[in-house]
């Protein structure tokens, strides 16, 4: 690796996550925010548009 590829740049050229051990980031997920844990959802569709989320959670609310 040359001085100016970083580390960062070496995990996204080789699909992998920076620091994971070469786990893909295809298929993450995460704890939906205001969830208390109990819900988990794809990292991709939250992070596309995190707006809709939380709309669609509360739209719950003001049913």
């Amino acid at each position: 690796m040359d001085a100016k590829n970083t580390k960062a740049d070496a995990a996204k050229n080789s699909g992998t996550s920076g620091g994971s051990g070469g786990v893909s980031d295809v298929g993450k997920t995460m704890v939906a925010p205001g969830s208390g844990g109990d819900q988990p959802i794809s990292r991709d569709a939250f992070e596309s548009n995190p707006k809709k989320f939380f709309d669609d959670l509360h739209a719950k609310d003001k049913k």
